[in-house]
């Protein structure tokens, strides 16, 4: 059963900025349900950018719809346990995710995963800053660079603003617009149905089709495990006594269903005119009525929103992780500033969504394998020595990035280029990260190392 303290308290209230930082939560502040986490994190996925990710599937990978809606649901679900689990450190801590990180890898490994993660943070809140400004432009009949500029400085300092005040404030939000877009997602859904090919089969056959269904769970998993660092941040509040069981299973069910409505809502939209597979936002403003088209712009704008403010959020904590000496709500200001400039220049970018596809691949190339660390560390090896940790983490993205497909994000040959061409160019790096990660912080945590080497704690 959900274990639940009734009494909010004065250090995280709705519409009160938070005062706690990257501190621990002491027991008496904890509050709250971890039901709670499902609405929060579908208000996370409940957004264009699931939509966009999952319409890759078919209107890039040549996958059929239900072949494709089963490769987004497989990698959903895969990503999503892991997310899951990595919030059960937040009960049981009171600890922020990189913070909790110290007691694995030890300050500086710590900090090099707060440094990552803050870049990931910064540019995931530029990347949605510009959806969703790219589709305030179209909502209101322009479609240039300056229209678009001025969207981007609006969307960030309202998601900038509802960020500051802190962790009770998202979580009221979150789980409003958890609600509120489900419903107009299918409503847009339906209204769309009609001119979809529910039935369009893959485009591909053979090996390349065993690639693609490979390639689109992988993005899927992408996706999520994109959210890995951000995890406990959202469940440290809860009660320690909240069910392991329920903390990690209501993640899941927030991620999975909005994936599975918007997943098969951008499966379908490529099979409307395959010629504008690659840009929904396009696709809608062509072949839409007007009153399907306005409220499809408008869900677009804020669902961005709301996915930035666990941007912002984490980017305040972690940046306070890297030693800034400021409290939180600074820090996160600070952190909105910076994605604001970077959106800003992003505007000029071209092909923005296959910018987007390349940002989603590499900020998550160290996540899978710092994930598997964290957690093997705490569900079952203890938190030790941290030589091991550190190393199993460096070795399991070192080996991934031999199965990345680099073609994809940059011009040019690369020396793995015959095991891509003979993986059919699918990029299963995250898969083999965790692989590799996992496999040798178990080994090397059992052989002994100079006695020296410090353990546990944070120092």
């Amino acid at each position: 059963m959900d274990a639940t303290i009734e009494r909010p308290q004065a250090a995280d209230e709705f519409l009160r900025v938070e005062a706690r930082g990257i501190d621990g939560v002491p027991a008496g502040e904890r509050h709250g349900r971890p039901r709670e986490l499902a609405f929060l994190w579908a208000g996370a996925f409940v957004n264009y950018a699931s939509l966009l990710t999952a319409s890759f599937l078919t209107g890039t990978f040549g996958l059929g719809v239900w072949d494709g809606l089963l490769a987004a649901v497989l990698g959903t679900v895969a990503g999503a346990l892991v997310l899951g689990l990595l919030s059960n450190t937040g009960p049981a801590t009171g600890e922020a995710q990189i913070v909790f990180t110290r007691r694995v890898f030890g300050l500086r490994g710590a900090r090099a995963g707060a440094f990552l993660t803050l870049f990931l943070a910064v540019g995931w809140f530029a990347v949605d800053c510009v959806i969703a400004a790219q589709a305030g432009s179209r909502l209101l009949g322009g479609d240039g660079r300056p229209a678009t500029f001025v969207w981007v400085l609006l969307i960030a300092a309202v998601s900038v603003a509802v960020a500051v005040y802190g962790h009770a404030t998202i979580k009221v939000f979150e789980t409003f617009g958890a609600l509120a877009f489900a419903a107009l997602s299918a409503l847009l859904f339906v209204s769309l149905a009609g001119q979809m090919h529910w039935t369009a089969g893959p485009a591909v056959a053979g090996g390349s089709y065993v690639a693609a269904f490979l390639e689109g769970f992988m993005v899927c998993f992408a996706l999520v495990a994109s959210w890995y660092p951000f995890a406990s941040d959202y469940s440290r509040y809860l009660p320690q006594s909240s069910s392991r069981r329920g903390v990690t299973l209501w993640p899941v069910l927030g991620v999975t269903l909005p994936m599975i409505l918007l997943g098969l809502f951008g499966l379908l939209l490529p099979t409307i005119d395959p010629k504008l597979a690659g840009d929904p936002i396009g696709l809608i403003s062509r072949h839409a009525p007007g009153w399907v088209a306005v409220p499809f712009f408008a869900f677009v704008v804020l669902g961005e929103i709301w996915a930035n403010y666990l941007d912002v959020y984490t980017a305040g904590l972690v940046t306070q992780t890297l030693g800034i000496r400021l409290p939180r709500w600074q820090t996160a200001l600070g952190c909105g500033v910076l994605g604001a400039l970077i959106a800003s220049t992003a505007v000029l970018v071209n092909d923005f969504h296959q910018a987007y596809e390349n940002f989603l691949i590499l900020t998550y190339l160290w996540a899978p394998a710092w994930a598997a660390v964290v957690l093997l560390a705490f569900f079952a090896a203890g938190y030790g020595r941290r030589g091991p940790a550190l190393l199993a983490w460096l070795l399991g993205t070192g080996v991934s990035l031999v199965f990345v497909n680099y073609p994809n994000l940059f011009p040019g040959s690369f020396p793995n280029q015959a095991l891509i061409d003979a993986l059919h160019g699918v990029d299963v790096s995250g898969l083999v990260s965790v692989a590799v990660a996992a496999g040798s912080f178990l080994v090397l945590r059992k052989i002994p190392l100079p006695s020296g080497e410090g353990r546990g704690g944070a120092t």
